[in-house]
């Protein structure tokens, strides 16, 4: 699909995509450059080049669609965040929710928690592992299910991102980071030759 066909068919998504601020999909904050998904499933790869000026792209989907959430916000790279709403919504809770029930209806006091929210929000490998069994053996970590695969994303990631996230993951599991480390580069190498 052209970028001027996509633009012609979706113009409320690509004005939004404009601004460099930040997106938000699943809510309309005019002013920060946010646009919105009426269903999980509905994105397409078609629009990841509007977002290439975005600095940071938030994944809001229902609480429900937190592993949808973490996959499509890994298609945004680094820049790429989770939002997911609070338990207390319940386990469909979503930002309208968080409007209605959470601000009580009030727009100010939606954007504040929401703000608050957004700067909080974790890169989709951080709240991989933060979903992972905390009772987890370390010796088990590579034959749990995605775990080979989060080791090789995050062996491809830039050296700080890369550290972030395996310092999470040893602190979580009491494994030497350069363990991790050498696992992850390990993996990566692999699937590099593999291709």
């Amino acid at each position: 699909m052209s970028r001027r066909h996509t633009r012609a068919q979706y113009p409320k998504l690509a004005r939004s995509l404009r601004h460099r601020h930040l997106s938000v999909l699943g809510t309309g904050l005019r002013d920060r450059g946010a646009c919105g998904l009426y269903r999980t499933d509905g994105w397409q790869p078609a629009w990841l080049p509007l977002f290439r000026r975005a600095s940071r792209v938030y994944v809001a989907l229902d609480r429900d669609a937190t592993d949808r959430a973490i996959a499509l916000a890994r298609t945004f790279g680094t820049r790429g965040r989770v939002l997911t709403p609070p338990e207390d919504l319940g386990p469909k809770g979503d930002l309208n929710d968080w409007m209605r029930i959470g601000a009580k209806g009030d727009p100010a006091v939606f954007r504040s928690i929401l703000e608050r929210a957004l700067a909080m929000s974790p890169t989709p490998w951080a709240l991989q592992i933060q979903r992972l069994p905390p009772d987890l053996a370390p010796w088990d970590l590579e034959d749990h299910a995605g775990v080979r695969e989060l080791l090789c994303e995050i062996g491809h990631q830039g050296p700080l991102s890369r550290d972030a996230h395996l310092r999470l993951l040893a602190e979580r599991y009491g494994v030497a980071p350069a363990t991790l480390e050498e696992a992850a580069r390990e993996l990566a190498q692999n699937a590099e030759t593999e291709l």
